[in-house]
């Protein structure tokens, strides 16, 4: 289900990628829609940089693989995939989740004081839990 404000996107990815990002998340106990949302919102904010800028030309059998992101999101990381000069919103989405499959990219959390919780959940993509989850590069 998606979290207020966002929409259903599906890009184009390929199963292999899906698959192995999806193992790696069940293992960290993370909703792989998840992980693709979070690191698609945090390339978007220029927090986390492309490993490579095109997908894996090996991998093949494409589909639609639903995640849900906000339209601000998704436009901010279509801006900057363009200038990053990836080819489009599928194989952006594609290449983190690749990046992540093969341990390039990692999700951590940051503890927060109580005052800084509120100061986060105040802003309008702030969490609402005490810890901050997101992604960085290996």
């Amino acid at each position: 289900m998606p979290a207020a404000g966002e929409t259903e996107r599906a890009p184009n990815i390929a199963k292999n990628v899906w698959d192995a990002a999806g193992r790696r998340a069940k293992n960290e106990g993370l909703p792989l829609i998840w992980v693709a949302s979070r690191a698609l919102t945090d390339y978007a904010a220029g927090t986390l940089a492309l490993p490579r800028t095109s997908p894996n030309p090996e991998a093949r059998n494409r589909r639609g693989r639903t995640i849900f992101t906000t339209d601000a999101v998704w436009h901010a990381a279509n801006e900057r995939r363009t200038k990053d000069t990836v080819r489009s919103m599928s194989a952006l989405v594609e290449i983190l989740l690749d990046a992540y499959a093969r341990g390039e990219v990692h999700t951590h959390a940051r503890m927060v004081t109580t005052g800084q919780r509120e100061a986060l959940a105040s802003t309008p993509d702030g969490p609402t839990g005490a810890a901050r989850s997101t992604l960085s590069v290996a």
